[in-house]
């Protein structure tokens, strides 16, 4: 549990009328209803709100009363437990939670660990093991947060199922990271009507198809799976999902799908997208032959063209040629080739690069789909400016320069027997 506190100014000598002006104020806050008194809690935060309930019985009515502000409050200690543990009497109305990793407290002699208690059906062995001496803290009182409207896990050393933190009917925005003990289901997601914002990483088990978010359709705007091996689905399930603004899916091995699915009332709000490998023409997808790339991009710049698309849509993908492909080249260190959108202004266009490791990449020219700017124009000039970033990374490293895709491997072998590095070029892979 963390507050930020600014410095305190000198504190000016109070006078016989400043006394007398504090007591009329005194008098005025006793004549305040629980219920006014309330609204003005609502300015403060959780922590600064808490002391107030010893005040009087109508302070402490008042703040159960009060709709705390969405003021980050996160359980990361043994301390901090005990506030959200009188919080849920005091400030039931508490509108956003963290539960974190908890720390353990120091002393002289020993370190005392902390741990949330296990959930129904709880597994982890060796977890069980390492934590035999800890004190563990039972969290089934959130369940009388019922005004949350923000939860985040992250790092949360939860084990088993816990029924009850997926049962707020008012909650937007769920965050779930790293809980690798944490049993469920994408079906608990039922437990909220109001659901804007899910965003779930590395959870190894979580389970379900994503087609159970479709219970959901109505009000998810943002979705992030990440690392999630147990959840599978096609990603065009959501495609008709009228508020949906981001989706990604990222290292999701059973996602699967196809962007040749996408019609222009697909994904109607979509303006972020990342896709898995296994997706065709997700970020990562592989292609056998080097001529597919000619009909990935043409399916791409279709998509792209839809008349309510964002702009930036698939522009941080990558695509690669598989290892596994006939025309692979036959080295004793072979670098993949990839390919992706390009930008000079407004004018789209796409090339091939060779990857390396620790050096720039060897780049192919450009293959243009916009036409030409007009001449004169402001397009035009932003065009000519940013092609010649581009052009300036071809005369650094000319090795595929006059090549719009890679050649084959004898061209290719002959293109190294004559290839002369600059000294720039040289000094990079000597350092290396």
């Amino acid at each position: 549990m963390e507050q930020t506190t600014m410095p305190h100014s000198k504190k000016p000598k109070l006078t016989h009328a400043d006394t007398a002006n504090m007591a009329s104020s005194n008098a005025s806050l006793n004549d305040l209803s629980a219920d006014e008194l309330a609204m003005i809690f609502g300015c403060l935060g959780p922590i600064e709100i808490l002391p107030l309930r010893r005040v009087c019985h109508k302070w402490g009515d008042a703040a159960k009363k009060t709709i705390v502000p969405l003021t980050n409050f996160r359980v990361g200690s043994g301390k901090a437990y005990h506030v959200m543990r009188a919080m849920a009497t005091a400030l039931p109305n508490l509108q956003l939670l963290e539960l974190g990793y908890m720390c353990g407290d120091y002393d002289v002699s020993r370190t005392i660990y902390h741990r949330y208690a296990r959930g129904e059906d709880p597994g982890g062995e060796e977890d069980a093991r390492n934590s035999i001496n800890d004190v563990t803290h039972n969290i089934d009182m959130v369940s009388n947060f019922t005004k949350l409207r923000v939860l985040k896990l992250e790092r949360a050393e939860l084990n088993g199922k816990y029924p009850y933190l997926f049962n707020f009917p008012l909650l937007q925005h769920l965050k779930i990271s790293d809980c690798s003990y944490l049993k469920w289901d994408l079906s608990v997601l039922a437990g909220f009507p109001l659901l804007k914002e899910f965003h779930c990483t590395r959870s190894q088990l979580l389970t379900g198809n994503i087609y159970s978010l479709r219970v959901r359709k109505d009000t998810l705007e943002r979705v992030t799976i990440e690392s999630c091996p147990k959840v599978e689905g096609n990603f065009m399930d959501l495609a008709d999902f009228p508020q949906l603004k981001s989706l990604i899916l990222r290292q999701m091995g059973s996602i699967t799908g196809d962007i040749r699915g996408m019609s222009e009332t697909s994904f109607p709000k979509l303006e972020n997208l990342i896709l898995p490998e296994n997706v065709y023409g997700g970020a990562g997808y592989k292609i056998m032959r080097i001529s597919e790339a000619t009909d990935l991009i043409a399916t791409i710049y279709s998509i792209k063209k839809q008349p309510h698309r964002h702009s930036s849509l698939f522009e941080d993908f990558n695509w690669y040629l598989s290892e596994s492909s006939p025309d692979w080249y036959e080295e004793e260190f072979a670098y993949p080739f990839s390919f992706c959108l390009v930008r000079a202004g407004s004018r789209l266009g796409w090339r091939w690069e060779r990857k390396f490791d620790y050096t720039p990449d060897y780049p192919f020219e450009v293959n243009w789909l916009d036409p030409l700017p007009a001449k004169g124009s402001s397009e035009y000039q932003s065009y000519t400016e940013a092609l010649q970033d581009m052009q300036s990374c071809m005369y650094r490293f000319p090795f595929f320069r006059g090549y719009h895709q890679p050649p084959t491997e004898a061209v290719f072998n002959r293109l190294s027997r004559q290839y002369r590095p600059s000294r720039e070029e040289m000094e990079m892979w000597e350092n290396l």
